[in-house]
């Protein structure tokens, strides 16, 4: 069976508590989830050093490529600039933020640039124009273009797509298959359990009918 966030969770959960996941537990499933994101992240990019780094490979096999498309595109001084929507994972050369394009025609990408390359090609008569295609650098979270994309008054407004290197946790419901390797797995739990393992296990569910817990505000009720 395909994990599942929503399963993954839980599992870690009920290792927490030592049984059901409490309601008014201190670790809620969504702190978990978001956690588990960020442990398959790091799981990503360490996997990606260990295997493509010793074979010399560049391209980012393996990794997740989340898609965005609808992302609005506005003017800066003579040019254009995007927000990137999430923050990729470090790879060498910029490789997080993989690929930038029209929204709509991913197979029309832009030509990505190093930081600062552009301002050297401009000394560069046969190059500064890039064969009048459009290159971007990557500032941050900011995409700037080398040419003004946005769109003349009166036309809908300019957008472009990107592929960036992440596994965005937004993008998976509670029982989407996770882009997550079998082996993995053991490993998630184990870096999210460090995280929260120290939680207190309590013993007893809150339940406003018992006696302890009469005539007490339901936000000032505990566990006992």
């Amino acid at each position: 069976m395909p994990q599942t966030i929503g399963r993954l969770a839980e599992e870690i959960g009920r290792i927490i508590y030592g049984g059901n996941i409490p309601v008014a537990g201190k670790v809620s499933l969504f702190e978990l989830k978001i956690a588990c994101g960020q442990a398959i992240n790091q799981l990503l990019k360490i996997d990606y050093f260990q295997v493509n780094g010793k074979l010399r490979e560049t391209i980012p096999n393996g990794t997740v490529m989340a898609l965005y498309e609808g992302i609005a595109v506005t003017k800066y001084h003579d040019k254009s600039a995007a927000k990137l929507p999430v923050k990729p994972i470090k790879l060498p050369r910029n490789m997080g933020c993989w690929s930038v394009f029209p929204d709509g025609f991913p197979d029309k990408e832009f030509i990505p640039l190093q930081n600062g390359q552009w301002g050297l090609l401009q000394s560069q008569p046969l190059l500064s124009d890039l064969l009048n295609q459009c290159g971007y650098e990557v500032y941050g979270d900011q995409v700037l273009f080398t040419k003004d994309l946005t769109a003349p008054p009166g036309q809908a407004a300019a957008k472009v797509g990107m592929r960036l290197a992440i596994m965005d946790i937004a993008q998976y419901g509670d029982y989407d298959p996770l882009p997550l390797l079998p082996e993995q797995e053991l490993q998630v739990k184990q870096m999210v359990l460090a995280m929260y393992g120290n939680e207190p296990i309590s013993d007893k569910v809150v339940d406003p009918g018992r006696k302890e817990q009469k005539n007490i505000p339901v936000n000032q009720q505990q566990q006992t």
